[in-house]
């Protein structure tokens, strides 16, 4: 399978060489990936895997999103668990079934790791990150612009 070039590198690699993006830099990806989302959606896809690593930069800094393998045509829901633990929403943990609402949790996941650095749910193993995505509580930093909360 060919993929376009794209020269910008990940968007993984600024987070982590940035530690993290300003109100407006965050705001400005965020952007760019609802649009992404939307098309999609639109399309009846659930994408499954929103994540820095798989949103490169193009060289004038605009989103591509990458690595469609989990991505899925729905009619419905479904019921796969897939994705990456810490941007799992929970119906996605606890075999509910779901749809494409689960983009809309990981781009909030994504946005918050853009605003602080880390994304809000981590543990010591995937039971600790699956305990910590259905508690839902997200800790904010005191000096987080109340804008961004």
């Amino acid at each position: 399978m060919l993929f376009e070039y794209v020269p910008g590198g990940e968007l993984f690699s600024y987070l982590r060489s940035a530690q993290r993006f300003s109100n407006s830099a965050s705001r400005f990806y965020a952007s760019e990936i609802v649009l992404a989302l939307e098309y999609l959606h639109s399309n009846n896809i659930v994408y499954r895997d929103l994540k820095p690593e798989n949103l490169m930069l193009t060289e004038n800094g605009h989103m591509k999103l990458t690595d469609f393998g989990f991505a899925k045509v729905i009619s419905d829901r479904t019921y796969t668990l897939c994705g990456t633990p810490e941007y799992l929403a929970p119906e996605i943990i606890d075999d509910q079934g779901y749809g494409t609402a689960v983009d809309w949790w990981s781009l909030g996941i994504l946005i918050y790791e853009m605003l602080v650095g880390v994304p809000p749910f981590r543990g010591d193993s995937l039971s600790d990150i699956y305990a910590e995505v259905m508690t839902g509580r997200a800790r904010f930093l005191r000096n987080m612009d109340l804008s961004a909360k």
